[in-house]
């Protein structure tokens, strides 16, 4: 007889609404982006928010479990985009 596992995380189900998570907590990199970046830099910031919401929207179904990464990836272009302009744009507060 094979036992079943109780618990555990179960991408599967879990998966795109641990990426909506993530992309709140992306899109308040993206807002907070106003305290140092122009306009214009804000304006950047939200358009790479929207390929990200696309992509979990369309693999929630697809592809529940690679929701996940997401927003880690969201996390990791927003980190670079604003270093990238806080040393290249010379944005400061």
């Amino acid at each position: 007889m094979r036992r079943r596992r109780r618990g555990g995380l179960n991408l599967q189900r879990s998966g795109p609404w641990i990426g909506v998570v993530g992309l709140l907590m992306v899109l308040w990199c993206s807002v907070s982006t106003g305290l140092f970046a122009p306009w214009w830099g804000v304006v950047i910031a939200f358009a790479l928010l929207v390929p990200q919401v696309w992509l979990v929207a369309r693999w929630a179904r697809t592809r529940p479990a690679w929701c996940v990464w997401v927003p880690v990836v969201g996390l990791v272009v927003w980190v670079g985009y604003a270093w990238l302009g806080a040393v290249l744009g010379d944005w400061s507060p």
